[in-house]
């Protein structure tokens, strides 16, 4: 019994990645101190959106590492197995992955904790705001694409 619950709970794993994957192009991660680097966009006018999936085994904290203080609120929180969207229109952005524990926060390797992609082909039915910020925050991957598309962002 426990061996038909594993090969179906693997199997099902499967089939969710894959899903994923019809609308989502995986991102090479570059590392540096911990820290991942997206690549982002050349001129500030456009925009990426990317997709982070939380694959460890405990909830994490997401930031942009550069000028804390100035992003009060920015930080995300994402579960395991969830997703979070982000929108990018800078070059380089860095980020951050962390646990908080009592006292402390311990500052992960943040490419060990995540996997990265971005969708093949996004339509903004709404003028999305300058900047770079959530746009669906810590959702199973199914409720993510619902997020998004209430908010203007159909991902194909």
């Amino acid at each position: 019994m426990r061996y038909s619950l594993f090969i179906f709970l693997m199997l099902h794993s499967l089939a969710v990645l894959a899903v994923e994957q019809v609308i989502c192009e995986p991102v090479m991660l570059k590392s540096q101190n911990k820290n991942i680097v997206l690549p982002g966009v050349e001129q500030s006018r456009m925009m990426q959106v990317y997709f982070f999936k939380n694959i460890s085994a405990h909830s994490i904290w997401l930031d942009h590492p550069e000028h804390r203080s100035a992003n009060a609120g920015w930080s995300s929180y994402l579960r395991p197995g969830h997703s979070s969207a982000l929108l990018v229109n800078r070059k380089n952005f860095s980020m951050s992955c962390a646990v908080i524990k009592p006292g402390k926060v311990e500052y992960l390797d943040c490419a060990k904790e995540i996997i990265l992609c971005t969708p093949k082909e996004v339509t903004m039915t709404t003028k999305p705001r300058k900047g770079t910020y959530w746009l669906v925050e810590d959702k199973a991957w199914d409720d993510l694409i619902k997020s998004l598309a209430k908010r203007g962002v159909e991902i194909k």
